[in-house]
């Protein structure tokens, strides 16, 4: 049975701080793939639009329905340009989030690595008692010890 590793709590407490590093990437990573959803839908709605006026205009449209289409293209153009702005903001967070949970990783990695050094200690340690406690017993049968 190994020693009981002093630090456990702070290699508990990394982990636990990784997890979260590595639930708000995925969090991210998850924003960003529904931004990319809704960027590709009003893109296709302005898609649509635009067909449906070229559409009209040869069926005569008046000037009040073609006003109509206008405004509403330009409006899906105007929410296109802020949606378009979103992902680079979100490629950002999630460079800084990758790196942040890189770095709760190495934490983690250096206190298990220290918990292996210590099991390892302990386990030489315990092979050098066992040992002498052998060498004893030995010289003990050979009758040289009283």
């Amino acid at each position: 049975m190994a020693k009981k590793f002093k630090f456990q709590s702070v290699l508990n407490y990394r982990q636990i701080l990784e997890e979260q590093a590595r639930q708000a990437l995925t969090s991210s990573l998850q924003e960003k793939s529904e931004l990319e959803a809704e960027l590709k839908r009003h893109y296709e709605r302005l898609q649509q639009h635009d067909a449906e006026l070229r559409e009209r205009q040869q069926d005569r449209l008046t000037i009040a329905e073609m006003e109509l289409f206008e405004v509403s293209i330009q409006h899906g153009g105007k929410l296109m340009a802020q949606l378009q702005q979103q992902p680079a903001f979100l490629d950002r967070r999630i460079v800084a989030e990758r790196e942040e949970l890189l770095a709760k990783a190495r934490d983690r990695q250096v206190m298990e690595k220290l918990k292996k050094k210590q099991d390892a200690e302990y386990l030489k340690e315990l092979n050098r008692k066992e040992r002498e406690m052998l060498d004893e017993i030995s010289l003990r049968n050979k009758g040289d010890l009283p």
